[in-house]
């Protein structure tokens, strides 16, 4: 890279990586650390190659090993926006490839008031789905088909950038929105910077505030976090989820530094340009165990799909999707 490339790069970064000291605290909370003991494949490793004048081919393996979680940037002293920095070096990996838009497009008009995003996972289980939709139609919720906006956002994980026109369509149609139920954590962040009017909140945190569903929970459950949704917000739902915990006596997916351990179950790298071998990814199931290491919860309780189905695959105590608590 030349002083002129680098020049360019750093002006188009937006995540502070410049600001990371190597100081590790980053790894206290990363399960790709915990399962790999490879600094090289952690957020702290890449920054480093970054600030020697590397390239995202240099840390191709490490962009690879991220699931996305985001609890490396709750827990950074310095500030650095760790999930901007991973997904930008992505989609610069990818090599600026653009999403092709499908022929159905957004769906014309506005959209107005209360929305809730099920994502995809959610509206694979009819079941589920409707007993969620219920639940939030209650509170004047209505249902968006979020498929399209559910295609881009594995494709900007993956590391393509969405389809300009595309995405102002998006916008356009939820310029009215004033409050997104979001099941994909993901995209919280993005919700954010694209409707800055809008309130965005997991739909954990939005059943959690009907007193019935707190009610339901038990000091011998243990309550399991969207990680991804979690750490985009955490310093106001860090307090959300401590209240729940003093209110219900239930356990969660914390850890000491009130980071939302991952699963990594939600992870969608798989499809990111130049894949590198499987020994280099997050084992969720080994994640899952290790949450639930010296812990024997009489129920699980998950706020994401993926996690109820990895947990009930797990076995050994009851596992619920939190719409089923009522």
């Amino acid at each position: 890279m030349t002083d002129s490339d680098t020049a360019a790069f750093n002006d188009e970064m937006r995540s502070g990586y410049e600001k990371c000291t190597g100081c590790g605290v980053c790894l206290l909370t990363c399960p790709v650390w915990r399962q790999t003991s490879d600094v090289m494949l952690t957020v702290s490793g890449r920054t480093r190659v970054l600030q020697g004048g590397g390239t995202p081919d240099d840390v191709r393996e490490s962009l690879r090993a991220c699931v996305l979680c985001g609890a490396c940037a709750s827990a950074c002293p310095s500030g650095v926006d760790t999930v901007a920095l991973t997904t930008e070096l992505r989609m610069r990996l990818g090599g600026e490839k653009k999403r092709v838009p499908r022929a159905l497009m957004f769906a014309p008009g506005k959209t107005a008031g209360k929305v809730f995003l099920p994502g995809t996972a959610l509206r694979g289980d009819e079941k589920l789905l409707k007993r969620t939709r219920g639940l939030l139609e209650q509170d004047g919720f209505r249902v968006f088909d979020d498929s399209e906006l559910s295609d881009m956002a594995a494709e900007m994980e993956a590391g393509t950038r969405p389809d300009a026109e595309q995405l102002k369509s998006f916008i356009a149609s939820m310029s009215d929105v004033t409050e997104i139920v979001a099941a994909d954590g993901f995209l919280h962040r993005h919700l954010r910077q694209w409707l800055p009017g809008a309130r965005v909140m997991g739909f954990g945190e939005t059943l959690l505030r009907r007193a019935d569903i707190k009610r339901a929970l038990k000091a011998t459950d243990l309550y399991i976090i969207e990680a991804r949704g979690y750490h985009s917000d955490h310093a106001r739902l860090v307090k959300v989820y401590d209240k729940l915990r003093q209110e219900t006596g239930c356990k969660l997916n914390t850890s000491l530094q009130r980071a939302a351990i991952p699963t990594g179950a939600t992870n969608r790298g798989d499809s990111m340009p130049h894949t590198v071998p499987h020994r280099q990814r997050v084992d969720s199931a080994a994640q899952a165990r290790w949450i639930l290491d010296k812990r024997r919860p009489s129920r699980i309780v998950t706020e994401a799909m993926e996690d109820l189905a990895l947990f009930r695959k797990i076995g050994g105590c009851e596992v619920i999707h939190i719409s089923e608590l009522v």
